[in-house]
């Protein structure tokens, strides 16, 4: 017994060794976890139009039916490629799971769900945080700083009081979450409907997903061989993760496997890099304010990183990615973006692709307003203004012309309306 404990001890020794050293490593270096894979580029894509474009006129109602209970019902028509339709959807958020629905006037369904599950890691306290750097008090650089209740003597005030209000201290670990979703699309149309799994986890260092699309473990074989198997699966499934290696620097990779039918799958590979500073300290007031003047605009977490660059590059496809994104006061962001598919020579001969765009905008706000534009490469200019008309209320236009079609360009111009009650 006492040969087995000490065999036990010389093999787990060193195991604990590292797992110690690990652990001493990333709190010398103040590691933080950036957030999923799949979220590489997500600076960038809240700067630029392209989610938010309209086509045609659209209109959204949302009524809070209770504290965690909403419904929502969308009209859309004016497109010239699509219908008139119609949208209702409804949600229930609790602390532990969220579920959401919608269904349209074609009889199409989507649903999904998400379960948080209970993680508490054996993590270091946090420090403690004065209470404007939570949110609901959240940390602003214009407003004075923030009363105690300790008592103050009178002859030593003036001389103790700060001239600025300090920065509160970050908190040097993410808050870890381990979330297991689920969603699915029934279609009227062959071949359109889905079924997808999913499981996020993020660390302190680290996140890792793990995704199935349409996953079926019994697909029968088009050609079944004597003596081979009478099943085979089939599906999407992807495993990703994003690790930080330094304060600043974290590198992933994401791996898709790809088998529509059984006896034909490939897989393609796509390894990543994120560059994001901390920042050296409070953003910068827009500087058409008065000084001293408090600023009207959303105070931003002066923990959050003021400028972002992340790159991808899928190996087999060739598909390289590129972006930036900076956020120079409370009112503005800058992002750029360059997209690359290079692919060798064919062994046929043929030849290879060299195609290429890029892209630049920004997002500016203001007190009642938000704007967003922007411009690539292939002549395309677009924009889109948010308007806060009232509380729940708020008016939306947009527009893109397409240069590259010739005749002065290609236009589309939308309206939107969102009320919420």
């Amino acid at each position: 017994m006492a040969e087995t404990t000490s065999v036990a001890h010389s093999i787990l020794a060193p195991v604990a060794a590292l797992a110690d050293s690990v652990s001493d490593f990333k709190k010398r270096q103040k590691l933080a976890c950036t957030g999923p894979f799949e979220n590489l580029h997500r600076e960038t894509k809240g700067v630029f139009p392209t989610l938010h474009l309209i086509q045609g006129a659209k209109f959204d109602v949302t009524s809070m039916m209770s504290q965690n209970f909403q419904v929502s019902h969308s009209f859309s028509w004016g497109a010239s490629q699509q219908p008139p339709s119609y949208h209702f959807s409804a949600g229930y958020q609790a602390k532990k799971y969220l579920l959401h629905g919608q269904v349209d006037d074609q009889g199409n369904l989507s649903a999904r769900g998400n379960y948080f599950w209970a993680y508490a890691p054996s993590t270091p306290a946090l420090p403690h945080l004065e209470p404007h750097a939570h949110t609901e008090h959240q940390y602003d650089p214009n407003l004075p700083p923030h009363p105690t209740d300790a008592p103050v003597d009178p002859a030593t005030s003036a001389a103790a009081a700060p001239a600025a209000q300090a920065p509160p201290t970050p908190p040097p670990f993410t808050k870890p979450s381990l979330t297991s979703k689920f969603q699915a699309q029934l279609t009227n149309t062959p071949g359109q409907s889905m079924v997808q799994y999913e499981h996020d986890w993020v660390g302190e260092t680290c996140a890792i997903n793990l995704k199935a699309i349409n996953p079926n473990p019994l697909d029968a074989p088009a050609a079944r061989t004597v003596g081979g198997p009478s099943t085979s699966t089939t599906g999407i499934f992807s495993v990703s993760g994003l690790q930080s290696i330094t304060s600043s620097v974290s590198v992933g990779a994401e791996w898709v496997y790809t088998r529509l039918r059984p006896g034909a799958g490939e897989s393609n590979t796509t390894v990543a890099v994120k560059w994001a500073p901390s920042s050296p300290g409070p953003v910068p007031a827009p500087p058409s304010l008065p000084a001293g003047f408090p600023s009207p605009y959303m105070p931003t977490n002066p923990a959050d990183p003021h400028q972002v660059f992340a790159a991808s590059y899928a190996l087999s496809q060739g598909v390289a990615q590129a972006s930036y994104w900076r956020r120079l006061n409370q009112r503005l962001e800058v992002a750029a973006d360059v997209q690359m598919l290079i692919t060798p020579n064919s062994l046929a001969g043929g030849p290879g692709r060299r195609e290429g765009i890029a892209s630049v905008g920004f997002k500016l706000d203001t007190v009642y307003a938000t704007m967003r534009g922007m411009l690539d490469t292939m002549g395309r200019v677009s924009a889109v203004l948010e308007e806060r008309m009232a509380p729940g209320l708020s008016f939306q236009v947009c527009g893109e012309i397409d240069y590259s079609k010739g005749g002065g360009g290609v236009g589309k111009v939308g309206l939107g309306f969102t009320l919420e009650a």
